[in-house]
């Protein structure tokens, strides 16, 4: 998996945004916050948000799109899953 820099999610994932209110992919934890799978049309995808030892925002997922550097819908999905289980945390 390539590890992504999430600096503007705004602007890296616009495409992404866009897909997942075309598609609406189905979004769960897998074992613990950051860590998601998201089902697109057949396939379930792995993906990971994290911080790295910098405090950079970091994502990987496990397709093609990703392995070729891109920002994914599968990412752009649970990142917005992630910032809303982020924000209920935030908030209790």
């Amino acid at each position: 998996m390539y590890k992504l820099v999430i600096s503007n999610p705004e602007k890296q994932m616009k495409n992404g945004f866009e897909k997942c209110r075309q598609m609406h992919p189905k979004v769960s934890l897998n074992g613990g916050i950051g860590n998601y799978k998201v089902k697109g049309n057949e396939n379930i995808y792995n993906v990971q948000l994290f911080r790295d030892d910098r405090g950079q925002k970091l994502a990987e997922c496990c397709c093609k799109a990703n392995e070729n550097g891109m920002f994914c819908y599968h990412i752009a999905a649970a990142f917005l899953a992630h910032t809303g289980i982020m924000r209920l945390k935030k908030a209790a």
